[in-house]
Parts: C-alpha cells; structure tokens; sequence
C-alpha cells in the first residue's frame, strides 16, 4: 500500500504522517534523460493498461519521524512561501525568466513572473505575458483530432490517403490517425534534417507543398511498431483537421477550444502579427544572453508547436479537461491513456512501452525521499528561444505550468533543466512533499577564459585551460571565446586563439575552414590562403576552401593595372 505523506517541521526533524493513498503500480527502474529536450522525460514507464483507482482503506494514520537528506527542505505551514522561495531562487540563477501558476483542488495557490519579457527595453515579465508552447501545442491539436472523431467525422483508424489524396501512397495507406497523434508513424522527422535551423524553419510555405516536400520521408519503421516523435505527423493532423471541416486550423482552434473556454491570450502564433504582451525569446549563450533565432512559426511548428499562451490560460485548459465542456470522458481517456504496446525508441529514452497517449505523456512521479507516488499527465516543449514545461496530477487534483521565454544553444540543456526541476520541485512542493532549491551555477569556461583573456591574457587563460579546462569533444573549445573576441575588438587575441584551438585538433576540418573564413574576412589574406591550402590537403574538392584560397589569392596578388 503506498502511502500519502503530510511534512511539517519540529525541533528541526521533519515530521511525517501516513496516510492511505491511491496505488499506481509501476516498474521501478531508471530511465536515461532525453538527449533532444522537445519534451520531457519522466520518471517512470506507466504499465500497458491504466492503474485502477483503488479506495483508501480505512486505517488510522501512523506517525513517524523522517530526517531529510541533506538540501531538502520541509514545505512547514505555508506553502505558498516555499513555492515562491523556490521560483525566485531558480530566477537567481539566470536560467529562468519567465511565468509560474500552481494551482490545488480547481483554485490558484501560486501566480508570478520572473525576469524581462524583454531584455532591449527592459519590460518586465507579469503574469499576462504572452509565451510560445512550442510542443505543449500537440495537445491542443489531439484535442481537435479528438472532436472530429466524436462527432463521426474522423476515425482513428483512417489513412492519411483517405484525406491527404495528394500523399504518396505507399505510405499513406498504412499510416493512420492513430499512428500521427501517438509518434507511431514511422516518418523521419523534419527538425532533424541538417538544414533545419539554418533554412528549413526560417521559411514558410504553403502547408500541402511543406506536407509533401518535408512530412513524406521514407518510413524509417513500420507504422504501429515504435514509438518515435515525429512533429512531421501533428502538421499532417494539422491539414487533416483543414481538409475534413473545411476551416483553418487556426479557426477550429478558436471556435471549438479558446472561445469556449474564455482563453482570451491563446492563439496560433504568427511573426507579422501584432500581439500585445508578447515575450521576446532568448538563447542563453556563452556568455550571457542572445536573441533567439528567427523562426517561421506559420509552417514548420503549425500545429505541431506555433502556439503561444499565458498561464492563466493555461490554468483554464486544465479545469476544462476535468469536464465534458469539450470532450466526453471516453475520448479524454484515449488521450491519457499511453499506447503502451509498442516500445520507444533509444533516443527518447528506449522503455519498452510507450508512455505517450495523443498529445500527452502518463506517468507515475515518485519522490526521491518520501516514495509517494503521484500520477502525472505532462508535456513540455522547446522552440527557439522558449521552454514551456506543464504538469497535471490528476489524482491530487494539482496543476503546475512553467513558461520561460530563454532557450539553450544547440548541443546545451542548462535552461531547460533548469525549467524541469522547478516543475518537479513544484510538484513536490504542492503535496506537501519535501522539495530542493536550485544551485546557484558559478563561471562557464567560456566565461572564466574571457574573464583570465580580459585581465591577465591569453598565456594565462591558457594556461588555466591546460591544467584544469576540459576540451570539447568534436574540437573548437575556443572558437566561441574566438569569436566573442574578434566581435569585441581584439581581432588578433582572437585569430590566435583560433590557431591555438587547430593546433590541438588538425584534424577537424570544419575547424580549419573556421579558421581560414575568419582569417579571410580579418584581412590576413596570406593565413587565409595557407588554411584554405590545408583544408583542401583534407579535402580537394570543397567548395568553401576553393572559394577562400581564389580570394585570398586574388587579394594578395591584385590584378596588373591596365596598359594604355
């Protein structure tokens, strides 16, 4: 029997009482983190059929005495004081800025805005700040898909071909709605292409030319079998929902799910709009914050992640998810149930059964310290310069929502951990659980070596390197501090840690072109031409390092005036 667990302190000792709760029975073992954070994921797998709701047997309750682990604290009488104390203690570290809502049994226990909702003009972020979702989207459209099947107008079990004629059939015919909203499809994903961020999603286009150019891959697995996410497969349900009412997209949104609901700051996302209390969205840099990149949010997110909200907004999505006011119970059940008969893929955490329902994931949370075990409807995503991070505890009738207007560079995590473990430490705080507050994170490298480059010099930033720095492993440990130096003014400090940085990996050829292009643009024509000349020893026929050596050749020898 598990147990549900009240803490207040005395003298000091967490004091712990026992009292009956509902089982979730679930595997006990641990999961590797998610090496691509579009959502999160949980602590546990969640059994092939949902956990029954077993009554609390009539037992009196046990006192027992708990002492905490060191760095957790005891949430004591008021909770809304350790919610607080913890989200401005996550603020502090400058890895969140952005909007929290706590909310217990239907009421809001916790609303507050952390940071600047923009940096440039220093405005602030307040509770009516508008955030992207980025991938919290796909619920809304499992929503969407969910009516139309309600009403008769979709099946589960049609076939992209049965509405999207134009779709390549081979495919189409075996993918069915079912596949789409629980990541079975098969398709490769888009935002994996290697031209994502640089091209594909600062473009728009119409929506069946993306479908068929970027959403028809060939199938990596045989639909129904794996577990995979996949945006590709919510912008295809996205021009189903079109195909079959007859309406955009964004008007189904609006007619059948925000007017409704009265969720007034929500909508589909476009960059000309103008939209009041917007947020700007960051990426937390080397060295401090940057502004995001631009991102088309009419094509590649769409309905898979173009959705932006306020977490008051978000509060009423979750009490309307607790009634029939747009869903019968037997269709939300499908969507909170997992499809748990297949297994997942080794890159979104390889369990043997699915935890993703349509639009969300279910699982069990069970706290580190106490062991109680809380049922938790989620997802989270990440868009370019945001992180959006929601938790229902249906069984304890709680709701978090964290949305944070920074986002991580590519290849890095630290702002969306941060924004997970303030979710979870939420959680915890909401039961009365014993909860964690964040460590401050000190100097980067890249920070440490500008600061040692800035006051003592190169020799000695390298110096500090060598005895206690710690080299990337696909090369250019410097090139960030590279180019953070050639920006600020000190070109030569800058070239020469470019040097240093190829002396120690010659081999990386992406590096020597780096180089060679800084050199070139730098007007040191004569080191561009000796690294192009390099480059093209590794690699004869590279466009780039040909292009570089002819202008550099061009620029040291100038062509012979004209004889009259």
């Amino acid at each position: 029997m598990l147990l549900c667990f009240v803490a207040w302190t005395l003298n000091g000792v967490c004091m712990i009482t026992e009292t009956p709760a509902q089982e979730h029975p679930v595997p006990e073992h641990p999961v590797p983190e998610h090496p691509v954070p579009e959502h999160p994921v949980p602590e546990h797998p969640v059994p092939e059929t949902p956990a029954q709701e077993t009554p609390a047997q009539e037992t009196p309750a046990q006192e027992t005495t708990l002492e905490l682990p060191k760095g957790y604290l005891a949430v004591g009488t008021d909770k809304v004081a350790a919610i607080d104390q913890l989200c401005q203690a996550t603020a502090e570290t400058g890895l969140f800025s952005g909007a929290v809502l706590v909310a217990k049994d239907g009421q809001v226990l916790y609303e507050n805005a952390f940071g600047m909702a923009n940096q440039e003009w220093q405005v602030p972020n307040t509770v009516e700040t508008k955030f992207r979702l980025a991938s919290v989207s796909k619920q809304f459209c499992s929503m969407l898909v969910m009516q139309l099947v309600q009403e008769g107008r979709l099946s589960l079990d049609d076939s992209i071909s049965d509405h999207l004629t134009y779709y390549r059939k081979d495919s189409g015919d075996q993918i069915t709605i079912h596949h789409l909203l629980a990541h079975q499809s098969g398709l490769p994903d888009f935002t994996a292409s290697f031209d994502y961020r640089s091209k594909l999603s600062r473009l728009s286009f119409p929506p069946d030319e993306f479908i068929q150019q970027y959403c028809s891959g060939d199938l990596q697995h045989e639909p129904g079998t794996i577990y995979s996410y996949c945006n590709a497969g919510y912008c295809i349900l996205g021009r189903i929902i079109e195909k079959v009412t007859g309406k955009s997209f964004g008007r189904q949104l609006q007619e059948r799910i925000l007017d409704p609901v009265g969720m007034a700051n929500t909508g589909l996302d476009r960059n000309e709009a103008i939209l009041q209390h917007r947020a700007s969205g960051y990426t937390r840099g080397a060295f401090g914050l940057e502004n995001a990149d631009y991102i088309s949010m009419a094509t590649t997110p769409g309905p898979a992640g173009g959705m932006y909200s306020t977490v008051g907004d978000m509060f009423l999505w979750d009490r309307a998810l607790t009634t029939d006011k747009l869903l019968n119970k037997q269709y939300r059940d499908l969507m909170f149930t997992p499809n748990s008969q297949v297994p997942e893929v080794k890159a979104a955490g390889g369990r043997a059964r699915s935890i993703y329902g349509y639009g969300w994931q279910i699982t069990t949370r069970t706290h580190p310290v106490t062991k109680r075990r809380s049922k938790v409807i989620s997802h989270g995503g990440a868009i370019n310069g945001f992180r959006a991070m929601e938790y229902r505890l249906v069984d304890d009738d709680a709701f978090v929502i964290v949305l944070c207007n920074q986002g991580d560079p590519v290849g890095a995590a630290d702002v969306w951990r941060s924004v997970t473990r303030l979710s979870a430490e939420l959680t915890a705080i909401v039961n009365d659980q014993p909860y964690r507050l964040p460590a401050k994170p000190g100097l980067s490298q890249n920070q440490r070596l500008l600061r040692l480059v800035q006051s003592e010099g190169l020799e000695a930033a390298l110096q500090w390197f060598d005895e206690r720095g710690k080299p990337a492993a696909w090369g250019g440990t410097f090139l960030l501090l590279a180019e953070r130096l050639i920006a600020d003014g000190d070109v030569e400090t800058g070239l020469r840690l470019l040097e240093e940085d190829l002396a120690r990996t010659p081999s990386k050829v992406w590096m020597v072109r780096k180089t060679a292009q800084a050199f070139l643009d730098n007007g040191r024509y004569a080191k561009a031409l000796q690294y192009a000349e390099q480059g093209l020893q590794q690699r004869p026929h590279d466009e780039r390092f040909l292009d570089i050596a002819s202008e550099a050749s061009r620029r040291i020898k100038p062509l012979a005036p004209v004889s009259q």
